[in-house]
């Protein structure tokens, strides 16, 4: 379910704009005053989200996954779950769309020019506006819709700017510290892993030894080993292309106490690692168990253990999104991250537990949320997409205020189209 929200929300980011549409054959689905929304919207948001799903490795292809119950509490199927949060969406673009007009707020020229020249270049990939028209079809709207569609998204992004500032600088302290309050949980982390690196060893089974961390070279003890000539009278190289140093006995002599230990490295540029034995990992086990038990509502105590390891991420707080389960970018392929922000949540401060991710184990520490941790530059990595939630956040719930003023003419919404019947856009 964590992950589906943290979906949601990207398809929010992605889908957080207001709008008037007209259409060929328009059906309006609400209204708002003078203002209404026609259910062409609606159609093309599901087909974002389907998109975003899709793009994120879910089968929205396939029937039987929109019936798949998401989440037992509430037995709503994933075709149920989106196709009431894309509802809502789409009632918050109407309520966006009269607010930017009650504010008397406008576009600059720059702004359609740009939304005016994408769609020039979208004409000219499909061959033709007719061609572009077709593709469009699937999706509910067409070249004249999908142009209004992007002119109140940018309309909203200058309603956006109006209430909270390019950058969030209109924003009040108190705002940003509530969010930070109930979303982010921080902690510290005694890291031990359940691997080992995988030495590089030579064709007689030895470790290698190299003279840096980067394998730029094999480190050759050049005073006890010496250079050996092929049959053709050349000095044999190693496969780095230096000449290659033996002992006396034909192994490779290596500089083992200037060298490093070499490691094997994979095609991405990592150490390989092999997982330890049962035996192994039982007895690590153990001992981070020891750990949380006695660090246990003693965080100096934690903090003189955290001292015992060269652990980066262990030296300062750490900050996860405890309530949409990410914080930076860089989560979306640390999946256990999310996990563990749910763990943190469920502790008290100074609290211990123990994590185990596809790594090793982790000693957690729930620490207090430091006041404006979200603005100090050396936490920047955690909090990357801070103010673009915490806007989107607030802008939500400023739309939220007005949900009970807008006219939803349910019988054009029973026979909408549902996730199944849309298609997967992943271009608009």
């Amino acid at each position: 379910m964590k992950k589906i929200v943290k979906i949601l929300c990207i398809i929010l980011c992605l889908c957080a704009c207001a709008s008037m549409l007209i259409s060929c054959r328009p059906k309006t689905l609400a209204t708002y005053g003078k203002n209404k929304i026609s259910v062409n919207v609606y159609e093309f948001l599901l087909s974002r989200a389907k998109g975003t799903l899709a793009y994120y490795g879910y089968d929205v292809t396939s029937s039987t996954f929109w019936q798949t119950v998401i989440s037992l509490e509430d037995g709503k199927t994933f075709d149920e779950y989106y196709c009431e949060e894309i509802k809502r969406q789409t009632i918050h673009y109407l309520i966006a769309d009269k607010r930017f007009d009650d504010l008397g707020l406008t576009l600059s020229e720059s702004d359609e020019k740009l939304i005016d020249d994408f769609l020039a270049g979208l004409v000219q990939s499909a061959g033709s506006k007719s061609n572009l028209n077709a593709e469009l079809q699937e999706f509910g709207v067409n070249y004249d819709i999908l142009r209004e569609i992007y002119i109140i998204e940018a309309k909203i992004e200058r309603l956006k700017e109006h209430l909270y500032g390019a950058n969030g600088e209109k924003i009040s302290l108190e705002e940003k510290e509530k969010y930070f309050n109930e979303n982010y949980v921080g902690f510290k982390q005694i890291f031990v892993a359940t691997y080992d690196y995988v030495i590089d060893t030579d064709r007689f089974g030895d470790t290698v030894y190299y003279t840096d961390d980067k394998h730029t070279a094999i480190a050759y003890d050049t005073v006890n080993g010496a250079t050996v000539t092929n049959e053709y009278g050349k000095v044999v190289k190693d496969i780095l292309g230096n000449p290659e140093y033996l002992t006396a006995d034909g192994k490779v002599a290596y500089d083992k106490e200037n060298g490093v230990i070499g490691y094997l490295i994979n095609e991405d540029g990592d150490k390989v690692i092999e997982s330890v034995s049962a035996d192994k990992k039982a007895e690590i086990y153990d001992t981070v168990k020891k750990y949380a038990s006695k660090c246990n509502g003693d965080v100096d105590l934690f903090e003189e253990y955290i001292d015992l390891y060269d652990e980066s991420e262990s030296s300062s707080i750490v900050y996860l999104v405890s309530e949409r389960g990410y914080y930076a970018a860089q989560n979306d392929y640390v999946a256990y991250l999310d996990d563990m922000a749910a763990k943190a949540a469920g502790l008290e401060i100074g609290e211990c537990a123990v994590f185990e991710s596809e790594y090793g184990y982790h000693v957690i520490c729930r620490y207090g949320n430091e006041k404006g941790a979200y603005d100090v530059k050396d936490n920047a990595d955690m909090f990357a997409d801070f103010y673009d939630s915490l806007i989107l956040y607030l802008f939500d719930s400023y739309c939220a205020k007005y949900e009970n003023e807008v006219k939803i003419k349910e019988k054009v919404f029973a026979k909408a189209p549902t996730m199944v019947d849309v298609g997967v856009n992943t271009l608009y």
